[in-house]
């Protein structure tokens, strides 16, 4: 799996995303490709690979500091601190 700029995806993998307020950092923790994690809740792993969520061209990241789509209005759903992504040309390695 590669990043737009061809680069190669690895996990811990800072990367910069576009969210709504600006930019959010997060952390590439799986791997839609190879399945391949860093240690996360082992039960988020199974859910993971049992119900087929990710995508091969996909990963999982972890955010880091405060979850950019948190929020506490209750006609929604709650938010988590994984987000599936497309590796697509809005995904930046952070350097």
């Amino acid at each position: 799996m590669r990043y737009h700029d061809g680069t190669l995806v690895a996990l811990g993998h800072l990367v910069d995303i576009p969210v709504p307020s600006g930019s959010a950092r997060g952390r590439i923790v799986m791997l839609g490709d190879t399945y391949e994690h860093l240690d996360i809740d082992p039960q988020f792993v199974s859910w993971v690979k049992a119900d087929k969520v990710l995508r091969q061209s996909a990963v999982v990241i972890e955010w880091l500091g405060e979850n950019p789509f948190a929020h506490e209005d209750p006609r929604y759903a709650p938010t988590g601190n994984y987000m599936f992504t497309d590796v697509d040309e809005w995904i930046a390695h952070a350097v």
